[in-house]
Formats: C-alpha cells, sequence, structure tokens
C-alpha cells in the first residue's frame, strides 16, 4: 500500500513522515497517563498515596494531555493540509496526463468509470492521507505501546492476550478480502450507475419525443435498485467477519479477568496490578475493534489509488525529442494506416500534401475516414503506420502544446462550458480583448442574436449549450475559431446547422476566416467547396480521387457523379 502511495504521489510521501511521527507521539502520551495510573494503583494498594505524590502525578498527567492535544491538532490540521495539497496536485497531474491521451482511452471507457475515478477516486485517496492512514498507524503504535505495557505487569497474561489477536488475524485477513471483492463489484454497479444517470439527462429530449421516457426511466430505476440491493448485501456479507472479529478482540477483557483472577487467588499477581492490566486490556480491546474498520477501508482505498494509478499508467502519447516551434505549416500524410485500438483499418495507405495557404476539401460517404483524418491533423490520434508531417517535422516531434495552439477547429458537435457567451468565445484566446470578441462574433454572425439576449454577452449558457439553438452554438464555435486566428484550421461541416440566409453569410465571411490558413473541410454540400485548391475523394478508407474541382469534374469519375446527382436532386 505505502509502495502504490508513494507512486502516485512522489516526492510529496514525504510530507506525510511529520504528521504520522505526531500522531505516535499521541499514542505515547496517552499511554503515559496509563504509566501513571498504574503508578497511582499501586500506591493506593501500598497505603503510600500522600498530597505531594497526587500532585507529581497530576502534573505528569497534565503534561502529558497537553503534549496530546498539541501533537494530535498539529498533525490533524498538517494531516488535512497535506492531503489538500498532495490531491490537489495530483488532480492537476492527472489533467495534464488526460491531455496527453489518444481519444481512444475515452472512448473504451464508460463516462461512470471516468467521473467515479476522477471524483469519488481522488475523494478517497484523500481521506486515505488525511485520515485513514495517519490514524491507522496511530491504534497500531497505541497497541504496540500497551502490550508491552502488559508485558512489563505480568507476561503470562500478556501471552495469552497476544494468542488472542493472533486467533484474530486470520479473520482480519478474511474481512479485508470479502471486503475488496465486494469493493470492486460496488464500483462496477456504481460506474453503470452513473453513466445511466448521463445517458437518462442528456438523452431526456429525444425520450420524450419518441415516447421512450418509462423504458428509460425504468432502466435508471433498475440500475439504482441494484445499487440499494448491492449496498445491504455488502453489508450483510461483511457482518459475519466483522462480528466474528469484535467477538474475539473482546475476548480478551473476560480473558484478563479469568486469568487474572485464577493469579490473584493463587498469590501470583498482585490486586493493583490485577486492575492496571485489566484497565490496559479494556483499552487494547477497544482500539483493535476500532482497528478492523479502519484496515478495511484502507484496503478499499487500495483500490482507489490502484484505479489512479492505472490512469497514470495508461500510455500516453510519445512526446520525446519534441521540437518547440512549428517554422510552416504545409501538412503531409506518408504512407498512413489507422485503425482504432487495433481494430478495422479506417485509413489505408493515405499519401498527400496539403501546400501552407491552402484549402483541402474532404468529401466522401460516411464512414469513409474524413472526420478521422482531421483528427489526425490535431494528433487526438496517433497512426498506426506511416507518418504526418506539419513543415516538414514528423508531428510526434512536436511540442504538443506548440501544435494545438496552431490548430483551430469548427467540429459538427460544438461544446460550449457553463459560462457567459463572452468567455466561451475567449476560450480562443483567453488574452484577446473585448473588442476582439465582438469583431470576432460580427463575422461569424453571432454579434445580432447575442446583443438581443437579455444579459447580451454576459448571458450565462446552460449546461453543454442547451439554451442555445444548434446554429447559434455553432456560430459561437466558429467565433471561437476566428479568435484564435490559428494557422491550420479544422472544418467539420461547419455550415450545417445554420439556414440559407446565416449560411450565406458565413460563406462571405469564410474568406476572412481562411485567409492566410492551411485549411481541412469536410463538406456534404459539394457547391461550398468547388473554389478549393484540393479535392479529397474517400471510399473506405482510401482515396480514390484527389484533385481540384476542374481536374475532378473533367475525369467524370466518382465525384462527377456526385455532383450531376446533387445538382438533378436540386432541381427535384
Amino acid at each position: 500500500m505505502v509502495k502504490d502511495i508513494k507512486k502516485l504521489i512522489g516526492k510529496n510521501f514525504g510530507k506525510l513522515y511529520f504528521p504520522i511521527f505526531l500522531m505516535c507521539l499521541d499514542s505515547l502520551g496517552s499511554m503515559v497517563t496509563y504509566f501513571i495510573l498504574y503508578l497511582t494503583i499501586i500506591d493506593i494498594f501500598n497505603g503510600t498515596l500522600n498530597m505531594n505524590g497526587v500532585v507529581k502525578y497530576t502534573v505528569v498527567c497534565l503534561a502529558a494531555v497537553i503534549l496530546r492535544i498539541l501533537a494530535y491538532r498539529k498533525s490533524y490540521l498538517m494531516s488535512f493540509e497535506n492531503s489538500f495539497e498532495i490531491t490537489g496536485e495530483l488532480r492537476i497531474k492527472l489533467a495534464n496526463h488526460f491531455r496527453k491521451l489518444s481519444l481512444g482511452y475515452f472512448n473504451k471507457n464508460s463516462k461512470g468509470y471516468l467521473i467515479n475515478t476522477l471524483t469519488n477516486d481522488l475523494t478517497s485517496f484523500e481521506g486515505l492521507l488525511s485520515h485513514t492512514l495517519p490514524f491507522l498507524i496511530k491504534m497500531a503504535t497505541m497497541c504496540i505501546f500497551l502490550i508491552i505495557g502488559t508485558f512489563f505487569i505480568n507476561y503470562k497474561l500478556a501471552l495469552a492476550e497476544c494468542f488472542v489477536i493472533f486467533l484474530s488475524i486470520p479473520i482480519l485477513i478474511f474481512g479485508e478480502k470479502t471486503a475488496k471483492i465486494l469493493e470492486i463489484d460496488k464500483r462496477r454497479i456504481n460506474e453503470t450507475m452513473i453513466s445511466t444517470v448521463l445517458e437518462y439527462i442528456g438523452g431526456i429530449k429525444v425520450f420524450r419525443a419518441y415516447n421512450m421516457q418509462a423504458s428509460n426511466f425504468e432502466r435508471l430505476k433498475n440500475n439504482m435498485d441494484l445499487v440499494r440491493k448491492n449496498g445491504i448485501s455488502t453489508e450483510m456479507k461483511l457482518a459475519l467477519p466483522t462480528a466474528l472479529y469484535a467477538s474475539l478482540v473482546n475476548f480478551i477483557i473476560p480473558m484478563t479477568l479469568l486469568g487474572g483472577g485464577y493469579l490473584f487467588l493463587e498469590g501470583d499477581f498482585k490486586g493493583e496490578s490485577l486492575i492496571a492490566f485489566m484497565v490496559m486490556g479494556i483499552a487494547l480491546s477497544g482500539i483493535l475493534s476500532s482497528f478492523e474498520r479502519y484496515y478495511i477501508m484502507l484496503k478499499n482505498l487500495k483500490i482507489a489509488s490502484n484505479n489512479l494509478d492505472e490512469v497514470m499508467k495508461y500510455k500516453t502519447f510519445d512526446f520525446d525529442n519534441k521540437e518547440d516551434e512549428i517554422c510552416s505549416y504545409s501538412v503531409e500524410f506518408k504512407d498512413v494506416y489507422f485503425s482504432y485500438d487495433d481494430n478495422k483499418e479506417v485509413l489505408h495507405n493515405i499519401s498527400f500534401t496539403a501546400n501552407e495557404v491552402s484549402v483541402t476539401a474532404l468529401i466522401g460517404e460516411s464512414g469513409a475516414g474524413k472526420s478521422t483524418i482531421m483528427n489526425l491533423v490535431a494528433r487526438f490520434w496517433d497512426v498506426t503506420n506511416g507518418e504526418i508531417l506539419i513543415g516538414n517535422k514528423n508531428i510526434k516531434n512536436i511540442n504538443p502544446d506548440s501544435l494545438l495552439a496552431s490548430v483551430g477547429a469548427v467540429f459538427q458537435e460544438n461544446i460550449l462550458l457553463s459560462d457567459t457567451i463572452f468567455n466561451n468565445i475567449l476560450i480562443g484566446n483567453p488574452n484577446a480583448s473585448y473588442d476582439d470578441v465582438i469583431e470576432a462574433s460580427k463575422i461569424a454572425c453571432c454579434h445580432d442574436f447575442i446583443t438581443s439576449l437579455p444579459e447580451s454577452y454576459n448571458t450565462k449558457v446552460a449546461e453543454g449549450g442547451t439554451s442555445l439553438s444548434g446554429g447559434e452554438k455553432q456560430r459561437i464555435s466558429i467565433a471561437r475559431a476566428i479568435l484564435k486566428n490559428a494557422p491550420i484550421l479544422l472544418l467539420d461541416e461547419f455550415t450545417a446547422s445554420l439556414d440559407a440566409d446565416n449560411e450565406m453569410k458565413i460563406n462571405k465571411a469564410f474568406e476572412h476566416l481562411i485567409k492566410g490558413k492551411t485549411v481541412f473541410v469536410i463538406a456534404h454540400r459539394l457547391h461550398t467547396i468547388k473554389n478549393a485548391d484540393q479535392i479529397i475523394l474517400l471510399n473506405k478508407g482510401k482515396i480514390e480521387e484527389i484533385g481540384n474541382h476542374a481536374e475532378l469534374f473533367e475525369k467524370k469519375g466518382h465525384y462527377y457523379k456526385m455532383i450531376t446527382k446533387q445538382i438533378e436532386s436540386k432541381k427535384d
């Protein structure tokens, strides 16, 4: 467990030593009070207790109590402060790690798993550092001190006490293993429930439209019911080992009374020693009872730390030998092959060059590989074979921040944050001025509708942009791309959600948007890409035709058929 924690928090592990030392000091202070109690009992039985002794014992006890208060308070504050600081750094570390992962990781893992790992697991890990680990070590230290103390009083009874503790260890281990299995099952069920909740909330409009609310609510209800049943089942299955362990460690008290009483009657044990031993035995029994709860909690938290470690171990993009700057912005695909997670090949032997300051249009049927090419340009994925060059530099050797700063995008799915419209546009360039944002909005034809809102640019957008229409969201995304003014621009059907009037305005702004940039555009309305410098027709992951509009039209191939088909459909 310690090794797992060290792996996750690295050099910050050293911050845990001093709070744990203070907890041990607290335990030592507690033992001092037991020792003073033992001396007081001896004096009472011997008739030697006097006022001077009472004052002396009181002062020592008071000093021990003050030591405990100071040590506990400092340890408590440091433990929580360190845990918040360490987990805060870990959250940033995880976020930075996610930034370097391919989209395949997010496709392979459910939203429930990701949310559970990033929220519940991190919160659990925080609790492990702030509370569970220090208290567990404190209790272990107390147990050791108490056992040593009982050996000084009577080694025979102390050995019997240790024998009972030894018998409880297999039950403790059995309980821990049972809890671990149940915790894994519980996590799986909770992840499914979280995913179902997100699906239900996100799809409520579709469910209503198709009158599917009842069936989908039933799924949600069933998953929540499964969580309830799992919680009850977990407690029932842990009841037996918990009860057995508690019964065994509490057996220390009657065993001490029986064994100590027998030795006392035989004259082998003094009365004052018997009382002191029983007091320490009761304390030991109580601590051991609590120890089980913290121990099982620690093992359950190990699952959380393992999950976090698994996330951190997931292979990121290779950024070794990275170069700082991109000098030019031509994009070249050289013999590129690509498949999602070693499944069916999506791109096959793709080779082409998009010259700097040019427009490359990608066309083809759905699933032909158009969006995949765009994702590879932004390095959301890595190629399976071949290479992609930007400015004659392999994309794998380009600094990721430099690459992402050089790429602007407008995708079909436009994600807006739960923030003001102004801040959503400002994402394109956080250093932009207010006037820059307004200008970008005007070019994107969204200034008028924004100013018509009650709070204009300060209007809060609902989560995911659900308070805006599809066209409004897309125009805000276009304004964001205009503001970023990146030298490489990816446009995925960027006029799809616009009405005819706004599409005309956007097409006029298109020249401003693409000026001086290397542009990749996906368009199903072929008339919008006639002026592209290069048109690539994809078919089942392969380049079927490549050239400009005139060249492809003259070939009278697949592109020619697509154009004529769209012209005929408009006539109809």
